[in-house]
């Protein structure tokens, strides 16, 4: 039977209910909390070891503070508890369970914002400055933590190729945020370093399935974008497919090129699709909480508003048409809390 320390501020089955996604069989990686007597408040059960014992058997640790104090240990081990993609997670783990720590002894939930805060150093990342294009995003998390991410940044071995990542955790909260907070790096690592979009979301993938052996799952939709031509390559995991709003008055485009969500399937038969963004044209990405946000009623803003709104706003800036849609769905929205994150992602090339 685990030893579990009565004395920690946090509360030993909600923190197993956060490390559920992080469990693992075998020696892939495994999570848990320790007192700082060494004993386990949740997660498996671990030998009774010091922060400076974990040290020297090469697992991993990580302060859990509350009000400016240690209060517990996070303890990773397994051989995936060394690969520095693993960092990340730990970290916002880490944070996430002192947030936990600081309500489980009263105080105010308005403080729990401070967690927001934290993912938001993660989440919104500002784009990069790209000759010729906007690149425009929004994020609204529908509880303190969400479980949406997206990414703009610049592949450091094709300089002048934008990497585009667009993704949604099944589930809310604290739990689809520390997974986000795990994948990010992974599939900005992934994109990095493969030959296109498919492989780097089945090398993802692989990672999700064979080491994680998590039960939360992710849509992801990646790209890879060639600034001098245009070029976007497309690989879609289950994700919303994107949106071409042409510059020349076409029919908005729905690039259709869906394929299995990560971490279901030991491989995803992943295909890319190309497209090729014109002056004057925009790509739109986004997760199903801009779709699926509801009134009163409770009536979908669902695909046709969506359209609306882009035909509205053609030819304006990526930052233009992110605010339109994010001012149109909070208007259909009402004063009715959203159930889901919303995240809106704009890449629009500059008319010559």
């Amino acid at each position: 039977m685990t030893d579990r320390s009565p004395s920690s501020p946090l509360d030993p089955d909600r923190l197993d209910r956060v490390l559920a996604p992080f469990a693992a069989d075998g020696a892939g990686l495994s999570v848990s909390v320790e007192d700082l007597d060494g004993a386990t408040i949740a997660g498996p059960p671990l030998s009774r070891t010091t922060a400076r014992d974990a040290r020297a058997d090469g697992r991993v640790t990580r302060d859990i503070g509350s009000h400016g104090a240690t209060v517990a240990l996070l303890v990773a081990s397994g051989p995936a508890s060394r690969d520095p993609a693993v960092a990340a997670a730990l970290d916002a783990l880490a944070i996430g369970l002192g947030e936990l720590a600081d309500a489980s002894t009263r105080i105010p939930p308005s403080e729990l914002a401070l967690g927001r805060l934290h993912q938001r150093s993660i989440v919104s990342l500002r784009a990069p400055d790209v000759p010729g294009y906007d690149l425009a995003s929004h994020y609204e998390a529908a509880r303190e933590i969400g479980g949406d991410f997206f990414e703009l940044f610049r592949l450091r071995r094709r300089r002048r190729t934008i990497g585009v990542v667009i993704a949604d955790v099944t589930g809310k909260g604290i739990a689809a945020g520390l997974m986000m907070a795990f994948a990010r790096p992974v599939i900005h690592a992934a994109l990095d370093a493969a030959p296109g979009p498919a492989v780097a979301l089945e090398r993802t993938n692989r990672i999700l399935v064979e080491e994680l052996h998590t039960r939360l799952f992710i849509t992801a939709l990646v790209g890879s974008l060639d600034a001098g031509t245009g070029r976007l390559r497309v690989a879609n995991a289950g994700h919303e497919p994107p949106l071409l709003v042409p510059g020349n008055g076409r029919p908005i485009v729905n690039v259709t090129c869906g394929g299995l969500l990560l971490g279901a399937f030991t491989s995803l038969g992943l295909a890319e699709i190309e497209v090729e963004l014109e002056p004057g044209d925009l790509l739109l990405l986004y997760t199903d909480g801009v779709t699926d946000a509801a009134d009163e009623t409770g009536e979908r803003f669902g695909e046709p508003r969506l359209y609306a709104t882009l035909d509205a706003t053609r030819g304006r800036s990526a930052h233009e048409v992110v605010a339109g849609i994010r001012d149109a769905v909070a208007a259909f929205r009402g004063a009715v809390e959203p159930t889901d994150d919303v995240t809106i992602v704009a890449v629009g090339r500059h008319r010559r």
